[in-house]
């Protein structure tokens, strides 16, 4: 009887994580029109603010490539979908120090990554310096 528990609940997360990963893969990719992009430091000081208009899909990642002159992420890092290196500051992980640039979308920490992410029109995103432990 415990057996079938478990196997039913096995069963029943991984219909969940399908579900999910159909429903982000899906998303339909459309233009959206007007975008802004702001990299905050580790001060919560703005470093750099982009307003834009006028794109052909609404990927984040594409959207990041659009304004790559701007953001200076280097090229192999867009390719993987992990950013270490915006407008020259290169976050830090090693056994002193814990730096990573955190991902929001209106405020709120995206749950998926550059690569998956969508934006409707009026969007913000945000990439802010983070410290080791400060979520």
């Amino acid at each position: 009887m415990f057996k079938r528990k478990i196997i039913a609940l096995i069963a029943v997360a991984l219909m969940a994580i399908t579900a999910i990963a159909v429903f982000t893969a899906c998303r339909p990719t459309m233009a959206v029109e007007d975008v802004s992009i702001a990299i905050i430091n580790a001060n919560g000081e703005s470093i750099l603010e982009i307003d834009a208009r006028g794109y052909e899909s609404n990927s984040v990642l594409d959207i990041l490539i659009a304004n790559n002159e701007s953001l200076d992420i280097p090229t192999a890092q867009l390719d993987s979908g992990f950013i270490t290196t915006i407008a020259g500051i290169t976050a830090v992980w090693n056994d002193e120090e814990q730096w990573w640039w955190q991902f929001d979308i209106n405020g709120t920490m995206s749950p998926v990554g550059i690569r998956d992410a969508r934006v409707e029109n009026g969007a913000k995103i945000t990439f802010t310096l983070v410290a080791g432990g400060e979520f």
